[in-house]
């Protein structure tokens, strides 16, 4: 058995009432009993708080974990994306300088007219082509992936 011990408290009156209503409701024979159960319950109640405060950093910590990842992932097969059509871009548009550099000069052609200057309807037709084409891909690609999503 626990050895008891004896002291002395200053209680307000309200907190009497409740602790005789407690030891009568859970049939507790002294106010002291009252008071080591109102302990013990606290002391569980606090640990079961900070497991409770634990458990939850660590799913936290977990599912922020898991996000990154997945935000990453998707990030980088984006980027890959990009970066593999700036590349086709870039390598069409230096094939076409070099054409065009090989025709100008097998023609002997020295100087030439800007657009700003003149603009021929075969250029107005082929931005006109050409930006419909990109309009229809990306219309393809969104309905691509809203269908995944």
């Amino acid at each position: 058995m626990e050895e008891l011990r004896q002291i002395r408290l200053r209680l307000k009156q309200e907190t009497v009432v409740y602790l005789e209503e407690f030891a009568d409701d859970k049939r507790f024979g002294h106010l002291g009993q009252v008071i080591d159960h109102i302990a013990d319950e606290h002391r569980q109640l606090a640990d079961e708080k900070w497991d409770m405060q634990f458990l939850t950093r660590s799913i936290s910590t977990q599912v922020s974990h898991h996000i990154e990842e997945l935000v990453n992932e998707q990030i980088s097969t984006e980027l890959e994306r990009i970066r593999l059509a700036a590349n086709r871009s870039d390598r069409h548009g230096q094939i076409l300088t070099e054409l065009l550099q090989a025709l100008m000069q097998t023609e002997g052609i020295e100087d030439i007219m800007t657009t700003d200057q003149f603009k021929p309807t075969f250029l107005a037709t082929a931005e006109r082509v050409v930006q419909e084409r990109i309009e229809h891909q990306k219309q393809k690609k969104d309905t691509l992936t809203f269908g995944r999503g």
